[in-house]
């Protein structure tokens, strides 16, 4: 067909919408609506980190991954929730002038249900400014105290009282990073530079504490571990760079090896773990899902993820290799028949996991994930 009839047909048709009765229809315009709370249900959260900009805590349906709202925040966001998932904190960096200038940093405290910011409590400029991650927020057993990673680069952690809803005190953890709070009173532990663990228990006004040093856990030139630990019964398990299992208890007064042995053994290909928020437990059957890439080398521990991993922590055994395509953070439920929630830049996806063949992945749904980074996901039934 020639340009010029093309050009016939489109002002025939333009002539034709406007003889057309529905173009002479008054126009009608949209009312919008606001509903008072989001849909109920259980909820997948995401955290949207986006560099200097503002980011968001993003609220899907565990179920389907339907959208149902979002709740606004500064940069480089940390997440964290209350033990009944009413509440979300957000800890973030308001950049004022974006490049320079005095940032303000602030703990935003959210009603999930209707998405609304409650409280805000100033935070020191002390904040740890780094990528979402799991073990940048932790929450005291009773729930009272909220515990905030920082680096200026010096490193400790603010106390949050969130019942008098002010800063208690300041804990110096110099060399040790992550926060691993005890399952019992107002206790916490932090991976230290050295291989070692170092725990401090609050006193109850929240303002100082008393430190415990552990025995070497690790090498960290030849064997460094992962922030990212996941609570096992009455420990805390993590991963190493490459691919060997330590589990740790922290119930006694400094944190004890229980355990360590290597997920990747017999396995060829170079496999280890990589990702951010790079595994994920469920309960219910003692499998742990981690996300693994082939060909690891001395820095790619933030590769992303070709497989995820499910493994028998009761029976130490490899039970499947899922395929899956550049997975930068996961969750597990811990229903007997679980459902991992994986994230990459963008995209949000869940999976089925069987447990009749051996916990095998099956993607159900995925969506569009707001935001560059979406680093860390949690599930709140």
């Amino acid at each position: 067909m020639s340009k010029v009839a093309l050009l016939g047909m489109l002002i025939s048709g333009i002539g034709a919408w406007h003889s057309s009765p529905a173009a002479d229809a008054p126009f009608q315009p949209q009312h919008l609506s606001e509903r008072p709370s989001i849909e109920a249900g259980a909820n997948i959260f995401t955290s949207s980190w986006m560099g200097a900009g503002a980011g968001a805590i993003h609220v899907f349906s565990a179920s389907d991954l339907t959208y149902k709202g979002n709740m606004s925040g500064g940069s480089m966001a940390q997440l964290g929730f209350s033990r009944d998932g009413k509440t979300a904190y957000m800890a973030s960096v308001y950049l004022k002038r974006i490049a320079y200038g005095a940032p303000e940093m602030v703990l935003q405290i959210f009603d999930v249900a209707t998405l609304s910011p409650v409280r805000e409590i100033s935070l020191p400029l002390k904040m740890a400014m780094a990528l979402s991650l799991d073990s940048m927020l932790g929450q005291s057993a009773d729930g009272r105290f909220l515990y905030v990673q920082n680096a200026t680069p010096a490193t400790s952690v603010t106390v949050v009282d969130l019942s008098a809803g002010k800063v208690s005190g300041e804990i110096p953890s110099p060399g040790c990073f992550g926060i691993y709070p005890s399952l019992q009173g107002y206790k916490f532990s932090t991976i230290c530079g050295d291989g070692t663990f170092e725990s401090f228990v609050l006193n109850t006004d929240g303002a100082t504490a008393s430190p415990a040093h552990s025995k070497k856990i690790f090498d960290v030139d030849k064997d460094a571990i992962f922030m990212s630990g996941e609570r096992v019964s009455a420990d805390l398990v993590f991963m190493s760079f490459n691919g060997n299992v330590y589990r740790v208890n922290d119930s006694g007064e400094s944190v004890n090896l229980v355990d360590t042995y290597s997920m990747t053994v017999g396995v060829e290909g170079g496999w280890a773990p990589g990702g951010s928020q790079l595994m994920g437990y469920n309960k219910a059957n003692h499998v742990l899902f981690v996300g693994m890439h082939p060909n690891a080398r001395e820095g790619s521990h933030k590769d992303p993820a070709k497989e995820i991993w499910a493994y028998n922590l009761a029976t130490k055994r490899l039970l499947y290799r899922s395929p899956v395509d550049d997975i930068l953070s996961l969750t597990a439920t811990d229903a007997p028949s679980p459902v991992v929630y994986v994230s990459k830049p963008r995209l949000l996806i869940r999976y089925e996991a069987d447990p009749e063949a051996k916990f095998a992945l099956k993607e159900s749904h995925q969506v569009y994930n707001p935001g560059p980074y979406n680093d860390v996901i949690v599930f709140r039934p």
